[in-house]
């Protein structure tokens, strides 16, 4: 456990070392505030700090953990760290709980500096725990997928902007789409959002699906730790 939270404090100061990678936490809290203040009506407002906190998810979960541990294989430093006793598993875990953090402010400051600091956020934690954990998961799949720095960078843009963009349109497709949509992770997490933020109560079927969600990833990862 003490070599686990060593590894923890390394990488947090290894991160912030990063300007890009404060860019990446900073900027969904000053897009969200800048384009909800042009909004003018309430419940539109509700809607995009919703999409904005995802979109907080999205980015510092996959941007943050896939196209660096990529960059850590290239280096061999995750070889190096299982030569040590930490296990794959410890490994995954102190990395992922560091990007959560990063994640959890990003989606934090998103909602403070729209709503200022209100105790409405405490029961919008649920999702923003959750979400931050199912991009993270999928940035760490990515992260042991993907085989060098720049295709990995490609295909984390290119899942994180897909499941940010789908959020924008799915409403406006026909009703009986959504039998089909209501299984991407990001269309989950935006509807638990959204029931808790307008209506203040939780959606059951998508609060069911994103459990799934990181149940499957997480056993993906899982069987990912055996070929190391």
């Amino acid at each position: 456990m003490r070599q686990m939270m060593m590894l923890t404090k390394h990488e947090i100061f290894d991160l912030l070392k990063n300007p890009a990678i404060l860019v990446v936490i900073i900027l969904p809290i000053f897009m969200s505030k800048i384009i909800i203040t042009a909004m003018n009506n309430a419940e539109i407002g509700l809607l995009l700090l919703s999409i904005w906190i995802l979109f907080a998810q999205v980015m510092v979960g996959i941007m943050l953990t896939g196209p660096n541990l990529i960059e850590e294989r290239e280096g061999k430093t995750i070889d190096a760290l299982l030569c040590s006793p930490l296990s794959f598993a410890q490994i995954v875990i102190a990395k992922g709980l560091v990007i959560l953090t990063f994640s959890l402010f990003s989606q934090s400051f998103v909602f403070f500096i729209n709503e200022g600091f209100s105790r409405a956020i405490i029961p919008m934690l649920f999702p923003m725990l959750l979400g931050g954990i199912i991009f993270i998961q999928i940035g760490i799949v990515i992260g042991f997928k993907i085989n060098s720095s720049k295709n990995g960078s490609a295909v984390s843009s290119i899942i994180m902007v897909t499941l940010f963009l789908i959020v924008s349109v799915y409403e406006v497709l026909p009703d009986w789409t959504y039998r089909i949509f209501m299984f991407i992770p990001s269309i989950g997490i935006i509807e638990v959002l959204k029931n808790l933020a307008t209506y203040n109560t939780v959606a059951p079927l998508e609060t069911f699906l994103s459990f799934a969600w990181v149940f499957a990833l997480g056993s993906w990862i899982g069987l990912i730790g055996r070929e190391y």
